[in-house]
């Protein structure tokens, strides 16, 4: 039986749980608008919306060593940064809850992967209370931040990107 290869999305061989920056992008199953709308260049925010808002200022007070920075829910997508503070290999940290659930797994460390899928989770758990059709897509996209110029360029980027909705600007900063 032939399997069809599935597209790598994480970079093969980075440590998504040592320290740094990262830009994270969440869409909507089927880029469905669950989330608000574009008005005179600004989001406004539906119920659902507000939700997003609201679980992914959770983060900081849920994982160890994790801070935020710049964040903006759009209409069928979320970006926002995540930093990673210090590294938290597997022997560094005690074990803690996954956060989720009925879900009794312990966790070793904390890792980019890890913080989203609780994020999406919470997130799903509460808008399926508005909305019961609410679905995210299945994975979620990252860049790695390397430098202090590109974090400039992507903060920027999450910040404008109701006035651009609709446009692909970042392709003409990220061209490599």
């Amino acid at each position: 039986m032939k399997y069809k290869s599935q597209k790598q999305y994480r970079l093969p061989g980075f440590n998504y749980s040592g320290e740094g920056k990262y830009f994270v992008t969440i869409c909507t199953h089927n880029r469905k608008h669950s989330f608000g709308k574009i008005k005179n260049d600004e989001i406004i925010l539906n119920e659902t919306g507000k939700i997003v808002e609201k679980i992914w200022n959770e983060i900081p007070s849920k994982f160890q060593y994790i801070s935020l920075d710049v964040y903006q829910v759009m209409p069928n997508h979320f970006h926002g940064i995540v930093v990673i503070n210090e590294d938290n290999f597997i022997n560094e940290i005690p074990t803690f809850k996954s956060g989720i659930i009925n879900n009794p797994m312990e966790l070793k460390s904390i890792s980019l992967g890890r913080i989203i899928r609780w994020f999406k989770g919470r997130v799903t758990f509460e808008a399926k209370k508005i909305n019961p059709r609410f679905k995210w897509q299945s994975r979620f996209y990252d860049r790695i931040i390397r430098d202090e110029r590109e974090f400039y360029f992507i903060q920027e980027y999450i910040k404008n990107n109701p006035l651009n909705w609709g446009e692909n600007i970042l392709d003409k900063y990220f061209k490599n």
